[in-house]
């Protein structure tokens, strides 16, 4: 018999955290990691018998990637975890920037609804009830919010609905990735208009080119003074994340309801 249990992210919610550090130190259950998840279904189809866990983290490409796994394990566990939408979508654009592209924010995502990120990426209540109706087994959903505050009840939570324990001792409650800093990111903004830093599909250009250029210019932001940090504005504005947070500040509250109705 194959127990089959699907953390599907969301990014920037600790994802990182999650497969670097807490999965790893499951006990009692085949943790197949965000590089292998593409085989994963073959990994687990090949074993025949066993409790398997298996780890990515989407966005936009959500409701694919639930279609795609669900048809062949319907009974899935699912695992998501949700963060304020104003809060993520800036996280998400700081990792855009990041990673070398020249979006505007307004250009990344807007109430428009013209952006890279469109409304419906952010409806986070219609993606609880898509994994609803593509596993016949409730999901798991968890705030954001509980991994800083009281990470402990966080990962208890996860080993509990897995019906699994973990090694207390591998588990450091820290940041597997700390954010990079707005000074190192208006540094790499402003290179990036005029080095190409996006490898795109290119994995040649991805190891060979980009990230031995990338993460050194954002290493030498850290320690540049300020006063030769490019004067780029890019960062939204408090007023403009506000109106994001009130925006979708319904489907928030809808979200939150679920998490507490299901403790």
């Amino acid at each position: 018999m194959v127990e089959v249990y699907f953390h599907v992210g969301l990014g920037k919610t600790g994802s990182k955290y999650l497969q670097f550090v807490f999965f790893p130190a499951l006990e009692g259950i085949n943790y197949i990691h965000m590089t292998r998840y593409r085989k994963s279904k073959e990994i687990i189809k090949r074993s025949g018998s066993g409790k398997f866990l298996v780890s990515r983290e989407f966005d936009r490409q959500f409701e694919r990637e639930v279609e795609w796994f669900s048809k062949d394990f319907p009974d899935a566990g699912a695992i998501m975890v949700l963060r304020r939408h104003d809060e993520w979508i800036l996280s998400q654009y700081k990792r855009f920037v990041k990673n070398g592209h020249r979006y505007s924010f307004d250009e990344f995502f807007n109430l428009d609804d013209t952006g890279f990120f469109r409304i419906k990426h952010l409806l986070f209540y219609e993606k609880i009830k898509f994994l609803e109706e593509h596993f016949t087994r409730k999901p798991l959903v968890l705030l954001y919010d509980e991994l800083r505050s009281n990470p402990e009840s966080f990962l208890n939570r996860i080993a509990a609905y897995m019906g699994v324990t973990y090694n207390r001792e591998k588990v450091k409650f820290s940041k597997k990735h700390a954010s990079y800093t707005e000074k190192q990111l208006k540094f790499i903004y402003a290179i990036s208009k005029y080095v190409n830093l996006v490898p795109g599909d290119s994995k040649l250009k991805k190891y060979l080119f980009v990230y031995p250029i990338r993460y050194p210019i954002l290493y030498f932001g850290k320690f540049v003074p300020e006063r030769f940090v490019p004067e780029v504005d890019f960062m939204p504005d408090r007023d403009k994340l506000e109106r994001i947070r009130r925006f979708f500040e319904k489907d928030w509250e809808k979200c939150v309801s679920y998490v507490n109705a299901s403790k």
